[in-house]
């Protein structure tokens, strides 16, 4: 074996391994961040979780705070009490409603976000993989000149035999 075509036949093993390694490298990136992304998704969970509750203790706060003075100042529960509470009432069920949707979305984005980042982790060891695959091509192409000739390559098809010897007239000049 020449030292050049072992050369080349080296180097496309280096390469090769070096895209190899690459793309399993990719693969992992890629399932760390979404792992990462999963658990900003648990943290979006816990804050929103933690933001409800934070809204329920300041309306009950609101409540209590409201029969208090109500105790204090002799004045019977009505109307006017009612529709303070009723209104409190409705505005912590909107706030808690627009929080529950924005934490959906926030959810969804996150979710997005880590299939986009799986799917890109995947295309880059495609490609380091096709780049692997290619090296061996261009290797293979590089090479073929390299090779030592076989005795069916080394026949000169252009000859009235066909490249065959034509040992018939050999050793008659």
């Amino acid at each position: 074996m020449s030292p050049t075509l072992f050369l080349t036949l080296a180097s496309t093993v280096v390469s090769t391994k070096m895209n190899l390694d690459a793309a399993n490298a990719a693969k992992a990136q890629g399932k760390l961040q979404a792992r990462q992304f999963d658990q900003q998704g648990k943290n979006i969970k816990f804050t929103a979780l933690q933001n409800h509750n934070q809204r329920m203790r300041n309306l009950n706060v609101f409540q209590n705070v409201n029969e208090s003075i109500l105790g204090t100042t002799g004045r019977d529960y009505d109307r006017s009490y009612s529709k303070i509470i009723d209104k409190a009432k409705k505005d912590a069920l909107t706030d808690v409603s627009r929080m529950g949707v924005d934490t959906a979305m926030k959810l969804g984005q996150t979710s997005l976000q880590k299939s986009l980042t799986l799917l890109q982790a995947q295309n880059r060891a495609n490609a380091y993989r096709y780049q692997a695959l290619s090296s061996i091509m261009s290797t293979a192409i590089k090479a073929q000149p390299m090779l030592p000739k076989s005795p069916t390559t080394a026949l000169d098809t252009s000859s009235p035999t066909g490249g065959i010897p034509d040992y018939r007239y050999s050793g008659l000049d």
